[in-house]
């Protein structure tokens, strides 16, 4: 086996390839890279069992032949190599190791049977479709803050996403916050209901920054598969019921304000320095034609700011935590925000007018 890859096209999938290779497994196959050269392709393959990753880029090669080595020292063997590298890849003579030479750097890496590597099946999924990537992309940035961080709450450990009509729509729950979003979607099959795991949520969402076309989207009962390019992704979806997240969502009714999203963005920064590291409590206080947020902090102090706002309602305040409020105000990108509101105890719920697809629940706090 013999070949020769360019840097710049080796780097960006080898980084993609080491981030789906489980570094720590038992089985030690599955810390490694399969690199299988064939005519004018290097295609490259990881997985962790519960997701697979399959990348072909261009390459010169001479003799064909594959190797399994482990992920993370090749990809810190390309990222350290200078930007116009010619990597060369050989198998020695003796031993079965794979010879790396870079300019005038050569290394010599422990490889593995490739016939011992997983294989990888493609899904044969009940549904396929196609969707651009930066509307996919915008649905998975409206809800993966949300996704809870508790992994004894697996079916909270991902984004649910389902369709309704022509709607394709997506939602995330910490079981404190709640955030929905959807676009509109050409889809002929039904979409009952798939939970994307939290891994793959932020394996794609790399991946969707960098491309621009059309994803093609395959699944079926257990797993998903997501064709970006010339990179195939493959994971397991979460096996779970996702809630009824409908029945938290108030009512687009009754006292709202109107704020704009950087004066909300700002005030609740600056007060929340004061605030506990852990709890982050502030308490959101609103009278006509004024919104102000304080922090009393028996550690450090307090503090207060406020601006003036769009309301002419009744008095009203309650504390939330200042995370789940900076999450939404920063994942926004339109010039206002409106608020409903109700008694203290009950959520609230956020809309950014030039956005009436998002909407995002918070939960109140006691403090």
């Amino acid at each position: 086996m013999r070949a020769k890859v360019a840097k710049k096209d080796l780097l960006p999938a080898i980084m993609r390839i080491v981030s789906v290779a489980n570094r720590k497994s038992v089985v030690p196959i599955l810390s490694h890279v399969l690199m299988d050269f064939r005519e004018s392709c290097l295609k490259l393959k990881a997985t962790d069992l519960d997701h697979s990753i399959i990348e072909d880029i261009s390459a010169e090669v001479d003799t064909l032949g594959s190797v399994a080595v482990p992920a993370v020292v090749l990809s810190d063997i390309v990222r350290k190599s200078s930007d116009t590298a010619i990597l060369e890849f050989s198998l020695a003579e003796k031993g079965g190791k794979l010879v790396v030479i870079a300019e005038k750097s050569k290394f010599e890496l422990s490889a593995l049977d490739p016939a011992d590597f997983p294989e990888i099946a493609l899904v044969k999924g009940t549904c396929s479709f196609n969707i651009k990537s930066a509307d996919f992309n915008k649905l998975i940035n409206r809800t993966k803050f949300s996704i809870s961080p508790e992994e004894s709450r697996h079916n909270l450990n991902g984004i649910f996403f389902h369709k309704e009509d022509d709607r394709l729509k997506a939602a995330s729950t910490d079981g404190h916050r709640l955030s929905v979003s959807q676009i509109s979607i050409n889809v002929k099959e039904s979409i009952q209901g798939i939970i994307i795991s939290k891994k793959t949520v932020f394996e794609i969402k790399k991946m969707l920054d960098l491309f621009q076309d059309e994803v093609s989207i395959t699944f079926n009962a257990n797993q998903i598969q997501f064709v970006l390019g010339n990179v195939i992704f493959i994971s397991k979806l979460v096996d779970g019921n996702f809630p009824d997240y409908k029945k938290v969502i108030p009512e687009v009714s009754g006292e709202f304000f109107v704020i704009k999203r950087s004066d909300f963005l700002e005030i609740i920064d600056r007060v929340a320095v004061i605030s506990d590291e852990k709890i982050r409590s502030v308490k959101l206080e609103l009278n006509k034609n004024n919104f102000s947020c304080y922090v009393a902090n028996s550690k450090v102090g307090s503090g207060r700011d406020e601006v003036d706002v769009d309301y002419d309602g009744q008095g009203w305040n309650a504390g939330f935590n200042a995370g789940y409020l900076l999450d939404v105000a920063q994942t926004l990108q339109g010039e206002t925000l409106k608020i409903f509101v109700k008694e203290s105890l009950a959520p609230i719920l956020i809309i950014d007018e030039s956005e009436p697809e998002s909407l995002f629940v918070i939960m109140p706090m006691r403090i």
